[in-house]
């Protein structure tokens, strides 16, 4: 899902967060964290535009197809 600024990643936390969904921010990418600053490493930007733009939703192999249907639809709610 491309975004394009009118829906921020932690519009759509806060949106599954009110309904007591869990989701979270991607994690951020291993050459940024501390331990491997100065470190070389490759990929350019891709895993820094992920980690800005991406959450990580309900993916249980547990959920139902409501489940799903109700993710779904509080996110395409915010649009």
């Amino acid at each position: 899902i491309t975004l394009n600024g009118k829906v921020k990643p932690v519009d759509v936390i806060e949106a599954l967060e009110k309904e007591n969904i869990e989701s979270r921010p991607v994690w951020k990418p291993m050459h940024m964290q501390p331990f491997f600053t100065g470190y070389d490493y490759i990929g350019g930007n891709v895993s820094e535009k992920l980690f800005e733009n991406g959450v990580c939703l309900p993916s249980d192999t547990k959920m139902t197809d409501e489940d799903l249907d109700r993710v779904c639809g509080i996110i395409k709610g915010l649009w």
